[in-house]
Parts: structure tokens; sequence; C-alpha cells
């Protein structure tokens, strides 16, 4: 992926399309129009924008975690935050929690494996556990994907726990499991209502449906039996029901709770959200919010937010090499017409004279090494910028760096841009680990489009 690039050919596209639908008569009228769309200040594109951040902190306490069914996986410090408030070990009364961290971050992992281990530590009482809300057929049908291998990858679990897909589908026995999987949870309708699962993912218009009509009435028979049976319930992107949806999911829940007969204080809520803003305000805000939907009480230490390394941790000191293309190479090294991904992401290597047949696992590492990788990701810890706003402030602390010039006039082309575009290739293209399943660095372009 070439994110900036992407950006670019997004924006050029939307213009070609506006030059085909508005047409005028008159050129000056024409290139008046044109001076609109693309004005910085009042046109309609803003962007784009880059967002890089740093890894999560890992959690590097010598204790135990609280769980029996722990994770195989070293978890990062807020998903071990996450284990202390929702576990049921030894007695713990898990509390209502709030995680607001970033994309990539396991916010499903965090309050996943404290229901994996009360479902394992109640496995001989039928009926469902936890429920989890999702506000997409889609969302919900990824997530038991992922919970389905989370429980076959573990003895303890397999054969023993069950999760069921309750979404609007699921008749055709053939199509939809009536068991669990490698890689699927139980999705046949009747199977999920004959046998509850321990862990329910829905929708809340089907949790609707099954707590009002009498068809479904066999789903909660264990909970009926069982009142504190029910432990977590979860409201996956918890920031998306708003408005007269919010209240709809408010009264939702406060009906299950009154249906089920669930004790006061006894259910643990959980919403995951968005990275939230900075300061008490933000904090207060979100808390009352998930207050008001869940009905239940959210306090300031309820929120959870991501922990991330600084770029003196992940860098590890101030050896990194000053290196800064020459004018020629970054010339040279700009996207070529109808040139593939690997030959541009090759020239890119030998650009920053970097081995051209290194993994991108290797090349994390090769990166790590460049000045340049260290001041950009300094920068943009502080925030999301502009390509503009990140080019004055690495201007400002690279001296190497503000050598270029910002355009050169005999090739037609912006040096310090092509950096960053070559500096962002690369860094889209590295991958933290040797499997390469975790990218080096968290890099999102974001453009902003205003409606015309």
């Amino acid at each position: 992926m070439l994110p900036l690039q992407q950006a670019y050919e997004v924006k050029q596209s939307i213009l070609e399309y506006l030059k085909a639908t508005f047409s005028f008569k008159e050129k000056v009228v024409s290139d008046a129009f044109f001076r609109f769309i693309v004005s910085p200040e009042e046109g309609i594109f803003k962007g784009p924008y880059i967002s890089l951040k740093l890894p999560f902190e890992t959690y590097q306490e010598q204790h135990v975690l609280p769980l029996t069914i722990t994770p195989k996986f070293t978890p990062f410090k807020h998903q071990a935050e996450a284990f202390e408030r929702l576990t049921t070990h030894e007695g713990h009364i898990p509390q209502p929690t709030l995680l607001t961290t970033g994309t990539g971050s396991g916010k499903t992992e965090a309050f996943l494996y404290p229901m994996l281990d009360y479902c394992y530590k109640h496995q001989h009482q039928s009926g469902i556990k936890v429920i989890i809300l999702y506000p997409m057929n889609a969302l919900a049908t990824d997530q038991a994907k992922r919970l389905a291998e989370a429980i076959w990858q573990d003895e303890r679990l397999k054969g023993k726990i069950s999760a069921g897909l309750f979404i609007g589908e699921g008749k055709n026995k053939h199509k939809y499991p009536t068991t669990m999987g490698e890689n699927h949870v139980i999705e046949n309708r009747d199977s999920i209502i004959q046998n509850p699962p321990d862990i329910l993912l829905t929708n809340f218009k089907m949790l609707d449906y099954g707590l009002m009509q009498q068809q479904f009435h066999q789903l909660w028979q264990h909970n009926f039996e069982n009142n504190a049976l029910l432990k977590f319930l979860v409201l996956d992107e918890l920031h998306t029901y708003d408005g007269a949806q919010g209240t709809d999911v408010a009264n939702l829940i406060r009906r299950l709770k009154l249906k089920l007969d669930i004790p006061k204080n006894h259910l643990c809520p959980i919403g995951t959200s968005a990275t939230i803003g900075t300061g008490e305000e933000s904090v207060t805000l979100l808390t009352a919010y998930a207050s008001a939907v869940f009905g239940e009480d959210f306090q300031p230490d309820s929120v959870i937010t991501e922990k991330r390394l600084s770029a003196g941790q992940f860098f590890s000191g101030d050896d990194q090499e000053a290196f800064i293309p020459r004018l020629v190479g970054i010339r040279q090294s700009r996207l070529g017409t109808n040139e593939n991904y690997h030959d541009y992401i090759v020239r890119q290597k030998k650009l920053w004279q970097l081995p051209e047949d290194i993994s991108p696992f290797q090349l994390s590492g090769e990166l790590k090494k460049l000045r340049i990788v260290k001041d950009m990701a300094s920068i943009c810890n502080q925030g999301i910028l502009s390509v503009d706003e990140l080019i004055t402030r690495l201007a400002d602390s690279s001296e190497v760096f503000a050598k270029l010039p910002e355009y050169h006039a005999e090739g037609n082309f912006k040096p310090r841009e092509e950096v960053i575009t070559s500096i962002l290739a690369l860094i889209a293209e590295a991958k933290s680990d040797e499997k390469e399943k975790f990218p080096f660095l968290f890099l999102q372009i974001q453009l902003w489009i205003r409606e015309l």
C-alpha cells in the first residue's frame, strides 16, 4: 500500500468526476468553480492528514495475570488493566469498564479473556453468561471468527464452551453451523434456541426480538432458573448508539434486566469506543453517557485509555543515522506511470541505501536506524497533522531535512514532500514481527471531503 499516493489519487479521481459532471460554457465561470472546490480554506477537500503512532506498551509486571484462561501472547498494558478490572478470579467482582483504545489495540481480547475465564469456571451451568451487542452484522460475523479460534485453540475450552451468532439469519442447517468449529461459532438459529450458548453475539434488534417473541422464549430458559448466570454485557462501538437509537438500546438493556430478574449491580457492563479526547471533560462526558445507556454507574477509573511507547523507548537511544538522499535520487524515486508496488518499494529501499531483498520484518529494523523516521514518529505522536504541518515541523527539528528545497523548479517537484511520501511507503511496508501480522508503526492517511 502506498498510503499518501492513494489519498492523492482519490482526490484527483473526484476532481475528474466533477469536471465531467459540471461543465460551463464560459471559461471564467469554469475556472472560478474549480478554484473554489480546490481552495485550501473554502474547498471540499481537507487533508490528507497523517496519523503515525508508536506501538502500545506491553505488560511488564512480574506477577501472574488474574485469569485461569490467559492469552498466548504478551498483552498490552491496557489489556492487562482490563483483565484486572474484569476478572472473576478469587471472588473478584468485575467492574464497569470502557475501552477507548485505538485501531489494532486488541479491544476485543481485552474483554474476551475475562469472559472466557468466567465461562470456563461456570462450564457446568447451562445458559447465557455473556451477551455482546454489535452495531453491524459484519462486525459480529468478523468477531465470531476470532472468538471461535480462541476457543478452538485452548484444549480447556474446546468442546466445553460455546458461542452463538444470533443476527437474524441462520435457519438453514446445511448453510449455518449447528456446532462450534475451528473458525466458526454456532449459527443455526434452532440450535442456539434449543441449546443456549455460553456467549451470545447479536445486535440490538435481534436481542429485542429475543426478549419479546414467544418463539425465542426457550433461549432464556436457564437464565430464568438462575438469574445470576448472565454476568457480562458488551456494547461494541458504544459511540454509535446516539440519538433515538441510543434511547432504544438503553430501554432494551433495562428490559433485559427486568425479564431475567438480574440482581442490582450484578451485570458488568463493558463498552468499546473510539479513542477519546484529552482532559477531564472528555472522561466525564463519556462516563455520563455510558451510565445513561447501561443504567449502571461508571466512574472515571472505568475508562481505560491506550498507553504507547515514547519515541525514546521505541528507538532506543540517539544513534540514528541523519541521512537524507540527494536531490537527484529523490527526483528519480517518484512513482512512475503504471509502476507496480513491488518495483516502487525496491526503488525506495535503494533511495535510502537499504538492502533490496530484506523482508518487511527486517525492514522495520533498518528504518529504526534512520533519524528521520524517529523524528517523524516523535512529531506525529503528538497528534494528527497535515502533510504541510509535518513538513514544517520536521524542517524545524532536522537540519539535514531543512536543507532540502520546498520546491525544485528544474525538476518540477517538491523534494521535502517526496521524502515524506517515500518514508511513509516504507513504514507501511514494514512489519514488527517475523510472521508479518503486525505493523511497524500504526499509519493512517485521512482525506476529508465535504459535501458539494
